[in-house]
């Protein structure tokens, strides 16, 4: 018999759940159809002489475009003068007519300009220079037909300001956005620089310590450094580089002490959290402009900019995304003219990872550091990273400067001023590798803003996979399907909606189907799972794509005890109703190995009733500390964590987790009945006290049940008046060797 008791959690949801009775596997093998059509390459060009004035008169005969040194054929070149517009309109405008006369138009061609304006990770100090960056930009010109929007990033993106060409409205965004940024991690340079100090004179006591020759004077002289390291980091040479360091009376003592020391985790937590929240941010805002016409610019304010750390394959994705996609970037370092030398902190990682190399044999702990140290290393400077992504996608970047009128004003200008050029890339084999992009202008002392290349991929549905999907692909499109380790796949539904319903895809992958790769030296593994999912009509046309490439470290002492550890990965999704098929891949990058499973979902949308699929859970954790009011599986009491597992150990309490949608518009209260059956044969059914409704109108359940071994079932039935949802979980109980989700 099945014991049963009811807890209620408090809920925030929009978006996903697990309906076994919803998702079935695919019955037919219809695949995707991946359009690889013949593709045009176009190139924004902006082109400047030597007093950085931007040249207006360049003649096609004059532009040579190359592709990994192959000269392509040029199909179109058109001179975009924003500036002949603005003034047209000007005059027209002047010229009074009669109120009742018809306007005649520009004559000139329209021009449309999206600019996306970006405000993230920008300390409090730092925001009124970024407030007056985007004045300055909003006030440098009246450009017709430009539309601009305003993001915050904080850690999420939020969209403070739609498009809008209305300047009022967005100064008043901007004064807004501005003030609410968040302050970012707050370790600057002046900690960075004395933990790295700190760190050598770590290593250079363990070096002291560890040799058969050192006498007990040496070894209380070196712990004596350890104990007081102050006198050691305000001689050392890297400490009188950094001008923000010089008053070391004052900079220096046991809280700077303290800081370095618990400075060497927050670095790889900064780098690695931050750094895949700018790529992701970045991302969305390409896709938001990939289908908008014109000139499509995003303007990025930052306290420089947070690469992930030994995650350059994400970088080098967005890169190649933004110049398919021909958005450039124009980056602003909103700490303006700084005493702060740029290369500080990276010498500082290179100084340290050179100490801890040199006790790699002694210190085994500050060996295993090593690694990370060199790869922190080569994506530490936030300034080199600004003027990368920005140079590589036709713009440029705004450093070391408190003058920041005369930069925007070139940003409009880039934007009003450019040239249009585009040809269809001689090589047709789009194999993944990245192809380099050169532009010679055949005059003299000039020099050329455009991208840098892209990445030979082909498209979904005109939209451009990115490098690590191509494996997924092909492998989707293998008869039969590979299937090479396992994992558990779902497609999660929350709220119904008049046209859509919310989803989740869900991918649970154990950790030990994966293979770990060690670093010898360090003694640190890693492992490297990515996750695509198409989801496309039977007719193969792709509506949604899932897709995310997970990495993570595994040290020596964790290897012995991966078994039962999962990667759980959930990222939410809208679909329209009617009839889909999931092609659903996860690829072992280490071992070059991927599993595909197919689903099929029948999407029931047109009404603002319903319940959300039935979900085993496999914990209940603390809230993080930033609520997201988009994520149903957040509560007041914790985070639910579900698991995708439909099998579970017997004698062990399972939680059940669902989410009632009632009818804002109706004064009839819901009702929610549960329905128990074992091996078929139902034994018990119970009418559930609804918890109260959530501030979005929902109302979540959680459930904790203990059933006997076999083939358990439950139904939970929901009805308003004469609207009526049911959802089905069926949940095998077998040997004491079965997986448990709690």
């Amino acid at each position: 018999m099945w014991k049963y008791a009811l807890t209620v959690l408090i809920f925030f949801g929009l978006a996903s759940s697990n309906l076994s009775g919803q998702t079935t596997p695919a019955v037919n093998d219809q695949t995707p159809t991946i359009r690889t059509t013949t593709r045009e390459v176009v190139l924004d060009v902006v082109v400047r002489d030597k007093h950085h004035h931007a040249v207006s008169d360049l003649r096609p005969d004059e532009i040579q475009v190359f592709e990994d040194g192959v000269q392509q054929k040029i199909r179109a070149f058109r001179n975009v003068q924003g500036v002949e517009q603005l003034q047209t309109e000007q005059k027209l405008a002047k010229s009074s007519p009669a109120p009742d006369a018809p306007r005649k138009p520009a004559a000139a061609l329209r021009e449309l300009n999206f600019v996306s304006i970006v405000l993230a990770q920008i300390a409090p100090l730092d925001r009124q220079f970024a407030r007056d960056a985007v004045l300055e930009f909003l006030k440098s010109d009246t450009l017709p037909n430009t539309y601009v929007t305003i993001y915050r990033l904080d850690p999420a993106l939020h969209v403070v300001q739609p498009y809008t060409a209305d300047k009022a409205t967005l100064i008043r965004s901007a004064n807004a956005a501005a003030m609410g940024v968040s302050r970012g991690s707050g370790l600057g340079n002046t900690a960075r620089v004395a933990s790295s100090i700190d760190t050598g004179i770590q290593a250079n006591a363990a070096t002291v310590v560890a040799s058969p020759t050192a006498n007990p004077a040496a070894a209380q002289s070196v712990e004596m450094k350890i104990m007081n390291p102050i006198p050691n980091i305000v001689t050392d040479p890297l400490w009188a580089r950094n001008a923000a360091s010089q008053d070391a009376s004052l900079a220096v003592g046991n809280a700077l002490v303290a800081q370095a020391q618990i400075s060497n985790g927050l670095r790889f937590a900064d780098s690695l959290s931050n750094g895949m929240d700018a790529m992701d941010a970045l991302r969305k805002i390409i896709t938001a402009q990939a289908k908008l016409p014109g000139r499509k610019v995003v303007l990025y304010m930052s306290d420089g900019l947070t690469l992930p750390m030994d995650r350059r394959q994400v970088v080098d994705s967005v890169i190649s995304y933004a110049n398919q996609m021909e958005v450039s970037f124009y980056m602003v370092d909103t700490r303006g003219l700084s005493v702060e030398d740029p290369m500080a902190g990276p010498l500082a990682d290179q100084q340290r990872a050179g100490a801890e190399s040199s006790v790699n044999t002694i210190s085994p702990r500050m060996g295993h550091m090593e690694d990370d140290d060199i790869q922190l290393t080569n994506s530490s400077n936030k300034q080199l990273a600004m003027q990368e992504l920005a140079e590589a996608t036709g713009g440029f970047a705004v450093v070391n400067t408190n003058e920041i009128a005369l930069p925007m004003q070139r940003v409009m200008e880039d934007i009003r001023t450019h040239y249009e050029v585009a040809y269809a890339p001689s090589e047709t084999n789009f194999d993944g590798h990245f192809r380099k992009i050169d532009v010679h202008i055949h005059r003299p002392r000039v020099e050329v803003q455009t991208r840098s290349g892209y990445f030979a991929v082909p498209d979904i549905n005109g939209v451009p996979l990115q490098p690590f999907e191509m494996e997924a692909v092909r492998a989707i499109d293998t008869k039969p399907a590979p299937v090479n380790f396992p994992y558990e796949v779902s497609l999660l539904r929350f709220r119904p909606k008049a046209a859509t319903v919310d989803y989740q895809m869900a991918f649970d992958i154990p950790i030990s189907s994966l293979q770990v790769v060690m670093n010898g030296n360090t003694g640190v593994g890693q492992l490297r799972a990515s996750v695509v999912a198409l989801i496309h009509k039977p007719d193969g046309e792709v509506v949604g794509k899932v897709s995310r490439d997970l990495v993570r470290d595994v040290s020596n002492a964790d290897l012995p005890h991966l078994n039962g550890k999962d990667i759980l990965y959930i990222e939410p999704i809208e679909l329209p109703g009617g009839h889909y098929l999931v092609d659903a891949a996860v690829t072992d990058e280490q071992a070059r190995k991927t599993t595909v499973k197919r689903l099929s979902v029948f999407v029931n949308s047109g009404t603002e009733f319903g319940l959300s699929s039935l979900h085993l859970v496999r914990t209940v954790q603390p809230l993080p500390p930033t609520r997201n009011s988009q994520d149903p599986f957040e509560t007041d009491s914790g985070e639910v964590v579900p698991t995708l597992s439909d099998s579970v150990s017997p004698g062990t309490p399972i939680g059940v987790y669902f989410v009632v949608y009632p009818l804002s518009t109706s004064s009839v209260a819901p009702t929610i009945t549960l329905q128990l059956f074992h091996d078929g044969k139902e034994i018990g059914r119970q009418a559930l006290e609804p918890p109260k409704q959530q501030a979005d109108g929902s109302i979540p359940v959680l459930l904790q049940i203990k059933p006997d071994s076999g083939e358990c079932d439950m139904v939970v039935t929901a009805q308003q008046g004469n609207m009526r949802s049911e959802a089905r979980l069926s949940v095998k109980v077998g040997s004491n060797d079965s997986p448990s989700p709690n």
